[in-house]
């Protein structure tokens, strides 16, 4: 089969993944704010075209506006567990969004992938109860009385980070003009 022949489009397997966790994000978003549902929703609705069109810019965009949800809902509520879950599932939402688009890229969608997607979205997930145990350890015994809000400006700054990181390995894998990107 040659490189013209690929079907290149998302890979399926983190496709489906990342959407589960925009519906997490959606559900801990809608609990307590309907200002973050109606963010989170709308970061879903741009996960799915981002997923169907296969561009990355969208799923940057979807999972800011999830995020954002996640933030809104956890400044209105009380309820710091729902948004550390929010918070897990749009993190999976994006790293699993944009490696369906890499893989799909790359590969092709008819290239057996699906060993290579669990193991990708079983870290995620493992990494995400990791950070959500951290988390949710620090509340309870750092907080002392202090308000949601706090947890949720926590989030923010460990969302910008994701972000930041995400964008430096993205400009990483990008080839330099003038020669390849290993020169």
């Amino acid at each position: 089969m040659t490189t013209d022949e690929l079907t290149r489009r998302p890979a399926l397997i983190s496709s489906a993944v990342a959407a589960a966790g925009a519906i997490l994000a959606v559900v801990a978003s809608g609990y307590a704010s309907l200002l973050g549902l109606a963010l989170a929703v709308a970061g879903a609705s741009f996960l799915a075209l981002g997923l169907a069109r296969g561009t990355n810019s969208a799923i940057d965009v979807a999972c800011l506006l999830l995020f954002a949800g996640v933030l809104a809902s956890g400044y209105e509520g009380d309820s710091v567990e729902l948004a550390l879950l929010g918070t897990v599932g749009t993190v999976v939402a994006w790293d699993l969004g944009q490696s369906a688009i890499d893989l799909g890229e790359q590969l092709g969608r008819e290239a057996r992938t699906t060993r290579l997607e669990a193991v990708h979205a079983a870290s995620s997930a493992i990494v995400g109860l990791g950070a959500i145990t951290i988390g949710y350890t620090l509340y309870v015994f750092a907080a002392d009385g202090q308000p949601v809000a706090a947890v949720a400006l926590l989030l923010a700054a460990a969302g910008l980070v994701t972000i930041g990181f995400g964008v430096r390995n993205r400009r990483s894998r990008e080839p330099r003009r003038g020669g390849s990107r290993y020169s």
